[in-house]
């Protein structure tokens, strides 16, 4: 994956996140490691930024999610969407936003 796209994920999984209000300390560990371990040479700067970018940003999940394009880049996204929201207990809105996700990409949560 391209730092691009691990940008993208980031910012995706961050929306989901903050759906309940915060993004705690254990959904941003939990989305840096899943990132690393996609992009070993990602560093936490890069998603210190990132994260920055999200809280600055006034964009709706839809703009989020129409960035990535790639089939393999939606599969990480979703997966670190929904590891890192769950994290510490996926509250009824990040629900509805990771749900939200996999309708607009027609996906079914199991693929």
């Amino acid at each position: 994956m391209s730092l691009k796209s691990i940008t993208n994920s980031i910012l995706v999984a961050a929306c989901i996140c903050g759906k309940d209000g915060v993004i705690s300390q254990m959904e941003e560990e939990k989305m840096f490691q899943l990132a690393v371990e996609e992009f070993p040479g990602y560093q936490f700067e890069e998603f210190q930024a990132v994260i920055d970018e999200f809280f600055d940003s006034s964009k709706q999940i839809e703009e989020y999610l129409e960035a990535i394009r790639d089939p393999t880049s939606r599969k990480f996204t979703l997966k670190l969407a929904k590891e890192s929201a769950s994290v510490d207990g996926l509250d009824a809105r990040e629900n509805i936003a990771l749900q939200k996700a996999y309708l607009i990409w027609e996906v079914t949560p199991n693929e």
